[in-house]
């Protein structure tokens, strides 16, 4: 490309030095993010849609270097490209001052496109990807743009009615998920793309604050491990929507009535978990904390006064399940809530006691403090973070990934702590594991 390249810009400079003058700025940008073999699709969008923007001095100039560019291409014989470098769309995205309204539109144009890497059950792309990340987004457009001109989204005979878009979506879906997972992708220590991600993730969520990097110290292993599910709590889980079975009426407060209550204490618990004393279910915390855990992944729901699975809690597989746990019972916002929950996950993972609130609300101050959080108005202080910790122990207790240490257990305390099974551990670093790989974190 460079002698035909040097050719094109020779032609322009003696016919429009400015045209030259632009379109060498925008190919040298373009160059610059584009793979070595030279350029690609997502090269092209990314420069014109990402990097223009902040690049040239104004819209204005913005949009003749894309234009010029557009020439530049066209004379190359990339007309595709060109066309993408000359559209309103390219314009309007170059245009934009606001940031928010910018995002919007370019997940739209990416989306639009055909060949962005789209969100799966997988991972979630970030939205100025870095690094490895980048490598991986570049790897799957050029995969995408490959399978789009070897007509993989045509329909499958001629004359066949074009796919719609969910069908085109389903299908961009499964080329990022074989593209993270093949073999072709494995580096040095034999991690597929999937997994080297997952190390980028703890990198880039390290470099947050100290106490984000003391709190994923040592937590790698588990969570590369935690791609493979169990199924103790899953099968709790299953036990307990087996007793709804069909659908269960409410009482007038809206709660179980008793003998279910008892029926699900016997059923769903094994003996030496099951509740010291059961009666209504407002009394009998590891049901009543089990049924709304059920209720906010939303496997369960009220409906008329009745407590009925919903659509897909019915199709789901025992996989599927655990998907919907570890992805549910934390979720991927940043907020104290959730940042209190990395921090109980985390002591989970190394075997430190999960009982104890105290540490664990002095360690989430800490992070809370270093990342820029207030309560009130004020700094985060243990007696602020401690109510943030308590309600996911109750969870994971519940669940039965917590139980009482060996000296607590022999010696029959009244204050015993509790310390994570090696399925409560599984769990923890899943949960883990899918926030890394599907949380936006904002800029700090």
């Amino acid at each position: 490309m460079d002698d035909a390249v040097s050719a094109a810009l020779s032609y322009f400079d003696s016919v429009d030095p400015a045209l030259a003058a632009d379109a060498r700025l925008g190919w040298d940008g373009l160059i610059g993010v584009s793979p070595p073999a030279g350029p690609t699709q997502h090269s092209v969008q990314s420069f014109l849609w990402v990097y223009l923007r902040h690049a040239a001095e104004g819209p204005d100039r913005g949009v003749d270097i894309a234009r010029a560019l557009g020439e530049l291409l066209d004379r190359l014989g990339r007309v595709g490209y060109a066309d993408i470098a000359r559209s309103a769309v390219t314009e309007e995205l170059v245009r934009t001052v606001d940031d928010a309204a910018w995002l919007q539109k370019y997940r739209a144009a990416t989306e639009q496109s055909g060949i962005g890497a789209l969100d799966t059950e997988l991972v979630t792309w970030q939205d100025a990807p870095t690094g490895i990340e980048r490598v991986i987004v570049e790897k799957i457009g050029e995969t995408l743009e490959v399978a789009t001109i070897a007509g993989e989204f045509e329909p499958s005979r001629p004359g066949g009615r074009p796919l719609g878009a969910n069908a085109r979506a389903m299908r961009r879906r499964g080329v990022t998920d074989a593209v993270l997972t093949s073999d072709r992708g494995r580096d040095h220590s034999e991690a597929v793309l999937l997994e080297q991600l997952l190390d980028h993730r703890i990198e880039l969520w390290s470099s947050y604050s100290a106490p984000r990097a003391e709190l994923y110290l040592g937590l790698r292993d588990a969570l590369h491990d935690a791609v493979e599910p169990m199924y103790g709590c899953v099968r709790r889980l299953e036990n307990f929507i087996g007793c709804i079975g069909e659908g269960v009426a409410l009482t007038d407060a809206g709660y179980l009535p008793d003998e279910l209550v008892a029926t699900i204490a016997s059923t769903v618990f094994p003996p030496n978990e099951r509740p010291s004393h059961v009666g209504r279910e407002l009394d009998t915390e590891k049901v009543l904390v089990l049924r709304r855990l059920l209720m906010r992944v939303r496997l369960l729901r009220r409906s008329a006064g009745r407590l009925v699975p919903t659509a897909r809690t019915r199709q789901l597989s025992s996989d599927g399940l655990w998907r919907v746990l570890t992805g549910g019972i934390v979720g991927t916002g940043y907020h104290p809530d959730t940042i209190a929950a990395e921090v109980i996950l985390a002591r989970m993972i190394v075997g430190q006691d999960v009982a104890d609130v105290e540490t664990s609300a002095d360690d989430l101050a800490r992070l809370l403090r270093a990342e820029g959080w207030t309560h009130a108005g004020e700094t985060p202080a243990p007696e602020h973070a401690e109510p943030l910790a308590r309600t996911l122990v109750a969870e994971l207790s519940a669940l039965g990934a917590v139980e009482f240490s060996e000296s607590d257990r022999t010696s029959g305390s009244q204050t015993a702590g509790s310390i994570a099974t090696e399925e409560g551990k599984r769990l923890a670093a899943a949960v883990l594991r899918h926030r890394l790989l599907h949380t936006r974190y904002p800029s700090l």
